[in-house]
């Protein structure tokens, strides 16, 4: 075989590998792009139902998160190595979708104040999710895979970044549903990502060796304690 065809057929396979890749996340791609809309359309409605400055920032986090998303799972780095099975991918799933719960649930009745707290609190968690992402870059994945090992930035104090600030978010929501029930969800939701980080730390060892040393060193997801 020669070096031109051997060229040909490396091309070959990483454009089927990139179709593949860009097809498995389809519907993830179509659900950020809803979600844009969605926060188009909140910020479209007349001033008195936008519910104040600071929901309007949370919106257009929000949709500055979702367009970044949507780009990196276009552009972002075949997979190294990608965990086996089932479990993996339920718990992938489980750990983005869980969240959705509280669309269910009666919203609650809230103060200005606590208003206020709450969509303060989803606004750093969103803008927290921009910068992280923004560090992790073309290694970005929904399920488990080792696409690139990333260290640095945030993943230099937690191994974890993103999930603790999606997790923020799901915090600050929280509060504007009715309770015990969306307390109950974040517990559950924040169950979820336990098995997901599991898996996604088994996955990164077994592509990167140097992996385990900065597991070692490194908290999950908040240092000294877990």
């Amino acid at each position: 075989m020669t070096l031109r065809r051997i060229y040909e057929a490396i091309m070959k396979a990483s454009w089927k590998s990139k179709l593949y890749d860009l097809a498995s996340v389809t519907p993830v791609l179509v659900w950020f792009s809803l979600g844009i809309v969605g926060s188009l359309l909140q910020i479209s409605q007349p001033l008195e139902l936008r519910g104040g400055a600071i929901v309007i920032c949370c919106h257009l986090a929000n949709i500055v998160f979702s367009t970044l998303l949507i780009l990196l799972l276009v552009i972002r780095c075949p997979p190294v190595r990608t965990a086996q099975g089932l479990w993996p991918k339920v718990a992938g799933i489980a750990g983005m979708l869980l969240p959705l719960v509280f669309i269910a649930l009666p919203r609650a009745k809230l103060t200005p104040s606590w208003a206020i707290f709450s969509s303060a609190i989803v606004l750093a968690g969103t803008v927290a999710s921009i910068v992280i992402v923004c560090w992790l870059g073309r290694s970005f994945s929904i399920f488990p895979q080792a696409r690139r090992l990333v260290t640095e930035g945030p993943y230099r104090l937690v191994r974890h970044p993103l999930y603790l600030a999606e997790l923020l978010v799901v915090f600050g929501a929280m509060w504007q549903f009715e309770q015990p029930w969306a307390f109950i969800v974040l517990l559950v939701a924040t169950g979820a990502q336990i098995p997901r980080m599991h898996f996604e730390e088994q996955v990164l060892m077994e592509a990167f060796p140097s992996y385990r040393d900065y597991a070692n060193r490194t908290a999950r997801l908040l240092p000294g304690l877990f």
